[in-house]
């Protein structure tokens, strides 16, 4: 199953781990090594540079017994860091190895019942003073898919009487999901349309969500009211008009506070993610014009 909420057992190897269900597999590869595994050469999906990284994702294709399978490889490539970017990796070592970083996030997810996708290895390696190279490898989540591309190509599945109903136990579920997250006592940070995955809907109309790309998890719990208004309105800005609506997006809030009326808190709460909604939406359009200049 390439999406889950099992617990990963892990086996530990030189600079890196290895999710134990699939410590043969790789050895059939000749991939039980952090270098093999780091230089592993492939298509490049998704490219990013970030102020002392460079994020890239590979698409793996690997055979196992006349059958492919379809593996990524989030893959970051430090390059000289500033001074702060010096000194940070004395205090904050975790993060400096993102890969392993994150597989220990999808661990903690499921620990806590929150399904992902499926974690395979992850490295990470000191190369200086102050700079860590590191690797995440998942297994594809197929046939799962984001939800904002559930919204893009299958629109017309959420229209009408039946898509109605489709779509309302769509956000009921993505809210009680980030009620899960939340009282499990993290916050995903990028908890919307993109990083949730939603399975085929069954004859019965029947499905699952997971989440994934836990690289950013805060825990800092007294910041718990942020984490929801944020997540309130990331979500609800990726839950775009007009096939969503403002009752839509209210009963993404509703569900998650478990209530039926609203209060005087309620709409002052309602206002603030409004508010907030609208300073993403201003964000993501100056984003936009910005790329469309450098084109």
């Amino acid at each position: 199953m390439t999406v889950g909420s099992e617990k990963i057992s892990v086996k530990d190897f030189p600079h890196m781990v290895v999710n134990q269900h699939y410590v043969s597999f790789l050895d059939s590869q000749q991939l039980l090594d952090f270098d093999r595994i780091y230089h592993y050469s492939g298509p490049v999906i998704k490219q990013h540079r970030e102020r002392t990284v460079m994020r890239s994702v590979v698409r793996m294709e690997l055979c196992s017994d006349s059958e492919k399978r379809t593996f990524y490889l989030k893959r970051h490539v430090p390059f000289r860091a500033g001074f702060m970017g010096k000194i940070a990796p004395f205090f904050m070592k975790k993060y400096f190895s993102p890969g392993m970083s994150e597989f220990e996030n999808i661990c903690t997810f499921r620990e806590h019942g929150i399904a992902t996708a499926v974690p395979v290895a992850a490295g990470g390696r000191k190369i200086s003073a102050s700079q860590y190279e590191s690797f995440l490898v998942t297994e594809s989540f197929e046939p799962y898919i984001p939800l904002e591309d559930l919204i893009r190509i299958f629109a017309d599945d959420l229209r009408g009487k039946t898509g109605e109903i489709r779509k309302k136990n769509l956000i009921r579920q993505v809210a009680l999901m980030a009620r899960q997250v939340h009282n499990a006592g993290f916050n995903h940070r990028d908890l919307n349309a993109t990083h949730v995955l939603v399975s085929p809907f069954d004859e019965k109309g029947l499905f699952s969500l997971a989440t994934f790309d836990l690289q950013r998890i805060d825990r800092k719990k007294w910041l718990r009211w942020k984490w929801f208004i944020k997540v309130m309105a990331e979500m609800s800005y990726t839950l775009p008009a007009p096939l969503f609506t403002e009752q839509d997006w209210l009963l993404l809030y509703q569900t998650y506070k478990d209530s039926q009326r609203l209060n005087m808190w309620d709409r002052f709460e309602l206002r603030i993610i409004q508010r907030k909604r609208k300073k993403i939406s201003r964000h993501t359009d100056k984003i936009i014009a910005r790329q469309g200049h450098t084109q």
